[in-house]
């Protein structure tokens, strides 16, 4: 777990109230993090980021989107720049003026908007398990796992989002079912209150809209893309074509499927070291036009 103390709880924003973590490097100096989670991103649930060097050398904050969790679930409809923004109203009420982004699947999404919003305010961005969306380049629609029994949404997120479960349902069953009752567990922890309640519903139909592709070569912020080479959620080459598209971006591919950025050791210090080199770069930048 996190080697430092942090908080958890809610905090109020101007647009709306968030669970999150918060947790100050005893190094003022340090880069900041704000970790935008995936669709399911249930701080009850999801806790594995705790254990890595985004959350450990850095200033670390995160919290559960609109929708899912704790958080508030606004009324009306609700869109991908809602996001953006909600992420911008979680950074001034910590009172950051600048952070690296690092988003994870749909919170990769989200970091796309976000620095389209209000690209000033970034150092860096790490996209994981995302891709720019529109017509050619969306990631799979998982809203149709709503219909699913929890455990036979179970088995298509498994084999989707890691193409080498598929031979693993045959291959080696008991490894296969191991998996499957831990994903299952999850599925249905989630669903109380995030699908009850109809956030999680919410939240998908927002990502449907998802589409920065015309955005891309506006969005000059330095932006490392963090693919799994097994992963069909969001498609390996169509990561590849986000990342071609940025003026700034760079592609790495990993042996690794969905979530690739916890799931690869390599991949989280590959983000690790890209935040740093960045917030020193633009550190840098800053003392020279004093």
């Amino acid at each position: 777990m996190m080697a430092r103390p942090l908080t958890e709880g809610l905090l109020a924003t101007e647009r709306l109230t968030v669970h999150h973590i918060h947790a100050p490097h005893r190094d003022r100096t340090a880069p900041r993090v704000l970790f935008l989670g995936g669709s399911n991103f249930d701080l009850t649930l999801k806790r594995a980021f705790l254990n890595s060097d985004l959350a450990n050398k850095f200033t670390f904050a995160t919290y559960e989107p609109r929708g899912i969790g704790r958080t508030e679930h606004p009324d009306g409809s609700w869109d991908m720049r809602d996001y953006a923004k909600d992420a911008l109203a979680v950074m001034d009420a910590l009172e950051w003026d600048t952070t690296a982004i690092v988003g994870e699947s749909f919170g990769g999404m989200t970091a796309l908007h976000l620095a389209g919003l209000a690209p000033d305010r970034f150092t860096a961005l790490v996209v994981a398990s995302a891709t720019a969306g529109g017509p050619v380049h969306r990631s799979f629609d998982i809203s149709s796992f709503l219909s699913l029994s929890r455990r036979d949404a179970a088995i298509e997120a498994l084999c989707l989002q890691d193409t080498r479960n598929i031979a693993q349902q045959t291959q080696d069953p008991e490894g296969f079912a191991q998996k499957l009752a831990a994903r299952v567990q999850f599925e249905e922890d989630f669903a109380q209150p995030s699908i009850a309640s109809g956030g999680y519903a919410r939240l998908l139909n927002a990502r449907r809209g998802h589409d920065c592709t015309d955005d891309l070569p506006y969005i000059d912020t330095p932006t490392c893309v963090l693919a799994g080479r097994f992963d069909q959620q969001a498609r390996p080459e169509a990561q590849q074509a986000l990342a071609d598209a940025l003026p700034q971006g760079q592609f790495h591919l990993f042996d690794a499927g969905h979530g690739v950025l916890f799931a690869a050791p390599k991949a989280t210090e590959t983000a690790a070291a890209f935040i740093r080199t960045q917030w020193v770069n633009r550190a840098a930048k800053r003392k020279a036009l004093m």
